[in-house]
């Protein structure tokens, strides 16, 4: 560590930013779905998103660069945002364009599950789940929950789920029950862990 320490101070400042800048950029591009990246492709990846902010860095400073504090500030916020846009746009309108030019119909995710996190944002209105005992587990209407914590709904990296639970079914009930606990006026919306070892599938209905 102290190497490193000492090989970072070394560094101009300029790349010290593109770094740090870079690397946001790559986190805020790639949350939820990191587990399965290698070191190159967080380095190059880190690389793009720090080209970005130093272009942006050389724009505000200047040829003085008598505007660098700002400019800093600017360059940084700048390879987050385009993370952001990457992560909510970028991504999907990239793959969508390889699937129609027919060149490849994969998303390089290690799992579908995996892929179910990138449509967590995307019209998503109804959870089921059905547990390892055969009962089953709802969430009638995602909007109920969209400001609740974690709302309205947790997929976990390995598999789990955190779930904010509004009608239940037994394993010989024939229709669901509903939960009126889930949301109290006074103590707030009761949300439901479920391990990756006890759910057998998850349904999901979506709106185009």
């Amino acid at each position: 560590m102290k190497e490193i320490a000492e090989l970072l101070s070394s560094l101009p400042w300029k790349t010290l930013l593109m770094l740090a800048s870079g690397y946001a950029g790559y986190f805020v591009a790639n949350v939820g779905v990191r587990e399965h990246h290698k070191s190159i492709d967080v380095v190059f990846s880190t690389l793009v998103f720090g080209f970005f902010a130093a272009l942006i860095y050389d724009f505000v400073a200047g040829e003085t660069e008598a505007r660098w504090q700002l400019a800093s500030l600017v360059a940084f916020a700048g390879a987050v945002v385009l993370g952001a846009l990457w992560s909510r746009i970028g991504r999907s309108s990239m793959y969508a364009v390889l699937r129609l030019t027919k060149v490849a119909d994969t998303d390089e995710l290690p799992s579908a599950l995996a892929s179910l996190f990138r449509i967590r944002h995307n019209g998503m209105t109804q959870v089921h789940v059905k547990l390892q005992d055969g009962s089953w587990l709802k969430c009638d209407d995602l909007s109920r929950f969209k400001d609740a914590p974690g709302g309205p709904i947790t997929f976990g990296a390995t598999g789990d789920l955190l779930i904010y639970v509004s009608h239940v079914k037994g394993v010989a009930d024939e229709d669901f029950e509903e939960c009126p606990s889930v949301i109290d006026k006074d103590w707030g919306c009761e949300m439901t862990y479920l391990p990756a070892d006890q759910i057998a599938r998850i349904d999901v209905r979506q709106k185009p």
